[in-house]
């Protein structure tokens, strides 16, 4: 119970922070600007390289799909740097609180808004590119965004765990997020890159996420596309167990060396 009220009061007061230097204005801003421009970009790549109306629909459906990685890799790695930055990370960790419910709580306001930028993204996937989702099973596809969400959500905290040590994680945070459009199968298949490369995709939930989402947008339902949500589960819950054990770590590192407060 005393778990539960830390995630609940993480999530509730990591929300509020939130708004407390990011105006709703700009945030609506930032939703609109950044899906459409992103899917825009690689959309008309592939129009040009001679890439049809399935190349469109291809390429709108994994960019709206990745954009919630900035949400949840991006945002989520911040938590604990800017923490770091100004200079609260020793008051938080100070807490008798258990580290895993307090950090996935702080994380899960960045699940949520990832699904409402998937949201917008799909909308400008349908009305601006011509994608069509009269064939889509709802209940599978809102299955699939969401446990896409949370599994990045815990991949974000893997490469968060990194801000105890090195003195700017948003490094990591943008090498990752631009990883992403490579591996993931986002504008193209995975097949398409070279055998080698091919297995570090999996190591990622969002080319499970991708993937899924294409088949329940073609008419999948949510039974068939369950082994797929099941890898893509393991894939996220490890990722979690991980970030834990690295922020464990870190955390141990980070005392005695005093790189706890280094800017």
């Amino acid at each position: 119970m005393n778990n539960l009220r830390v995630f609940v009061s993480s999530a509730v007061f990591s929300f509020r922070a939130q708004f407390n230097w990011l105006s709703p204005s700009m945030w609506l801003t930032m939703k609109f600007v950044l899906s459409f421009s992103q899917m825009a970009f690689f959309v008309f790549v592939g129009i040009f390289s001679g890439g049809g109306a399935s190349a469109v629909s291809f390429i709108a459906i994994g960019n709206a799909m990745q954009s919630l990685s900035w949400n949840t890799v991006f945002s989520v790695v911040q938590i604990t740097g800017q923490d770091k930055g100004d200079g609260t990370l020793p008051l938080v960790l100070a807490t008798p609180a258990n580290r895993l419910p307090l950090f996935i709580g702080r994380a899960m306001v960045h699940v949520l808004d990832g699904l409402v930028s998937v949201a917008i993204s799909f909308a400008f996937a349908a009305f601006v590119f011509g994608v069509n989702f009269a064939h889509a099973d709802p209940f599978a596809l809102a299955v699939t965004v969401l446990l896409t969400s949370f599994t990045m959500a815990g991949f974000g905290l893997l490469i968060g765990g990194f801000s105890f040590h090195f003195r700017n994680p948003i490094v990591f945070a943008n090498i990752f997020t631009f990883v992403l459009l490579i591996f993931c199968g986002v504008n193209f298949p995975v097949a398409a890159l070279p055998r080698l490369a091919q297995p570090i995709s999996y190591v990622f939930p969002l080319t499970y996420g991708i993937n899924a989402a294409r088949q329940a947008i073609n008419g999948s339902s949510l039974l068939s596309i369950s082994p797929i949500l099941a890898e893509q589960i393991v894939v996220g819950l490890l990722s979690i167990a991980m970030g834990y054990l690295l922020f464990e770590s870190f955390e141990r590192s980070a005392r005695k060396t005093g790189k706890m407060e280094a800017q």
